[in-house]
């Protein structure tokens, strides 16, 4: 009997790199992509679930998260370890409304069965569900190991499930998680399980506590590293941000054409022209090819840093738009400025294609808790 199977899909890589992408806003700006299954460790009673749950209000509100932007999407909790009574006292604690498109459940079935069943329901039902927090992994692991006791196929199969059905529905599923009692000196070693957990995730967040501070690591597939230093205010029990180690423009400061572009940006207002005549001027290393399509990948950090970027394919090559801008306010297209921007080209590049807008996720941070938190936060959670 002849096997049936699905042929590759075999594209060249010049097509590739030609391809622009579109890329959705972070649900919160520097903290949490907007898409793909993330972990967030820490260790028991350190105040996760309270930074979840505060996360998961401010995502449903479209307030700031800390001082970061946040995108408003819909949220499904789904709080496994806890009861109805201990989620009520916690939402009463920190929130001052209680948004319609915030769900909670306080039960699933696991992931071996028929979580993923469940989560689709909810999909159906909330197709604007742009956050899922599963608190905790451990509630919705397999009862069972694999055939042949492989932890790390366990481990990463359970992911892969999760960040497969998240890319499905263009959403982001947050995983509470357990850290190991012993630390190593790279705080991601110290979550629990085998590095199958870690291998499959598009990132993590670790929270530990070290000396009298509590740090935040988080580590992700398409962002820069980043440590956070938090604090939790046991008045209000809401974590703070102290301290952020990374700002969002040490990328742009570590890749040397990246570096050259924003100090360009920096004593100009603008560039309208052929990517090649910007990177030949500029004396950058890589291709235009390569110069532009990493600038429409960040296209939202450039946004945050306050200039705009687009870019056109013509006849004669790309065509890019580099622009100082007031970042507090909205930007729009000016077409009767961009009409004259256009006339000092050369006829060449005149067969401009509208490019798809692009928006490029910014980074991911991860917040942590206080052990044995008193006054009103008397039980921190997991």
């Amino acid at each position: 009997m002849e096997t049936i199977y699905k042929p590759l899909v075999v594209n060249t890589i010049n097509d590739l790199a030609d391809k622009d992408f579109t890329n959705s806003a972070p649900l919160v700006e520097g903290f949490l992509p907007s898409e793909g299954a993330f972990l967030f460790c820490g260790s028991s009673k350190i105040g996760k679930s309270w930074l979840a749950l505060y996360l998961a209000l401010r995502v449903s509100t479209g307030e700031k998260f800390w001082d970061l932007d946040v995108k408003k999407t819909s949220v499904l909790y789904l709080c496994l370890e806890d009861g109805e009574r201990r989620l009520q006292d916690r939402l009463f604690s920190i929130a001052s409304e209680y948004p319609d498109n915030f769900y909670y459940s306080t039960e699933a079935t696991t992931i071996d069965t028929t979580l993923i069943p469940q989560l689709e329901d909810q999909m159906k039902e909330h197709p604007d569900i742009g956050l899922i927090i599963i608190d905790t992994l451990v509630a919705i692991r397999c009862k069972s190991a694999t055939p042949n006791g492989n932890v790390f196929y366990d481990d990463y199969r359970i992911i892969k499930t999760l960040q497969e059905f998240a890319l499905k529905h263009n959403n982001t599923v947050l995983l509470i998680h357990h850290v190991r009692k012993t630390k190593s000196s790279d705080p991601f070693e110290d979550i629990s399980g085998s590095n199958g957990l870690h291998a499959a995730s598009d990132g993590a967040f670790v929270m530990r506590r070290e000396n009298a501070e509590v740090k935040l690591y988080t580590r992700h597939r398409d962002m820069a590293e980043h440590v956070y230093t938090i604090d939790f205010n046991k008045a209000e029990c809401i974590w703070h941000l102290i301290d952020d180690g990374t700002p969002a423009e040490e990328e742009f400061k570590t890749d040397p054409d990246l570096r050259k572009v924003i100090e360009y940006m920096n004593e100009h207002d603008e560039y309208y022209g052929l990517a090649q005549e910007f990177c030949d001027m500029l004396g950058l290393k890589k291709k235009a090819q390569s110069i532009s399509g990493k600038l429409m990948n960040r296209k939202y950090q450039l946004e945050k840093m306050g200039i705009l970027f687009e870019k056109n394919k013509t006849r004669a090559g790309s065509v890019i738009t580099l622009l100082r801008i007031n970042n507090d306010i909205p930007v729009e297209a000016d077409d009767e400025s961009e009409e004259e921007q256009i006339e000092d080209l050369p006829y060449e590049i005149l067969d401009v294609e509208e490019a798809e807008p692009v928006t490029m996720c910014d980074e991911v941070t991860t917040l942590s808790g206080v052990e044995n938190v008193t006054n009103r936060c008397d039980e921190p959670g997991a």
